[in-house]
Parts: structure tokens; sequence; C-alpha cells
């Protein structure tokens, strides 16, 4: 993590997160920006994880609707609730936005010079 941050795969989510070693203000503007671009491109892939897990449960709902052993059923079931737990986890992470704590300075419109001029 030479540059203080990096996006780390997460086994469980199946995707990658981020991993940064300071507060986010404490960053440059440059870093933000290549952080907020990965993350957008991270972000991109996670509805179609979400599609891949909705199938697997698919799957699952269809043997528990077949199956007659009580105990299957329940570890199907448990199945299912740790796969739509991480679904719940990467909708929360689908709904992060991150935005630069820095400014790009500008100089200032022409209103603005009329309003801060002395009269």
């Amino acid at each position: 993590m030479s540059k203080g941050w990096e996006f780390v795969f997460d086994e469980r989510l199946g995707i990658a997160l981020p991993q940064l070693e300071r507060d986010w203000n404490l960053y440059s503007r440059a870093d933000q920006e290549r952080m907020i671009e990965t993350w957008e491109k991270v972000k991109a892939r996670i509805p179609d994880r979400v599609h891949e897990l909705e199938a697997v449960i698919n799957v699952n709902q269809l043997q528990v609707s077949q199956e007659d052993d009580w105990d299957t059923v329940c570890d199907l079931y448990a199945e299912i609730y740790r796969i739509a737990s991480i679904i719940n986890d990467l909708n929360i992470w689908k709904n992060v936005e991150q935005y630069l704590s820095h400014q790009e300075e500008q100089s200032p419109g022409i209103a603005e010079e009329h309003t801060n001029r002395e009269k």
C-alpha cells in the first residue's frame, strides 16, 4: 500500500473494497480522483454480482421445493439467508458515493468580481 490506499478483493462479496490508511480528506485531489475512478469501475460490476447470487438463490429455492428431508431444507434456507446477506451488503456498497474534498480553484466570475469589488 505504497500510495496509502488500495482496493483489496473481498472473497465474501466478490468485489474489491477500498482500504485507506488515513482519512479521506488527507489524500491529494489526484489520489482522490484515482480512487473514485477505481471505485466507479468496481461499482459498475456490483449488479452483475448480485444477479449471479440471485441465480444461486433461485436454484436453492427450487431444491427446497423438491426436498423431503427437513435437515436438508434447513441447510438450503441457511445458504439462501447467507447469500441474501451478501446481496444486501453489495447493495449498500453500490450506494456509496464518494466526492472530492478538494475543490478546483477557479478564478472569480464576473458577478463575483462585482460583488467583491470595493465601492
